[in-house]
């Protein structure tokens, strides 16, 4: 299934697909044992970190949001809407003998 950063459909299922919770939970070593500070897991901290192919258009239109540094809604390919996320782009490749297709790596934070 497809994703979606805003009205923007990439071409295909993305390659990969990562989801980075922020779980603040930290053991602090103390000179008899050990304890646990927990402040719990914190969503808005959560981010996604995906490998997937656009369209050169699309791609296009996904750098000029990442440009303009807006927030975005993504659709992931279970059709699970996220809204107020931050695109941040990593990095990206134009596909061998498909100049008219961009692999893209991203994140999206989710504000």
């Amino acid at each position: 299934m497809k994703i979606k950063i805003n009205n923007i459909e990439s071409y295909r299922a993305p390659e990969s697909f990562t989801v980075n919770v922020d779980d603040r939970v930290e053991k602090v070593p103390l000179i008899q044992g050990n304890t646990v500070q927990d402040y719990g897991h914190i969503e808005s901290g959560d981010s996604f970190v995906i490998s997937c192919l656009f369209s050169r258009a699309n791609f296009n239109a996904i750098l000029a949001l990442w440009r303009t540094r807006q927030i975005v809604t993504f659709t992931d390919e279970a059709g699970e809407l996220w809204e107020n996320c931050r695109i941040v782009i990593r990095s990206y490749k134009y596909e061998p003998r498909f100049p008219n297709y961009v692999m893209l790596d991203f994140e999206l934070w989710r504000c």
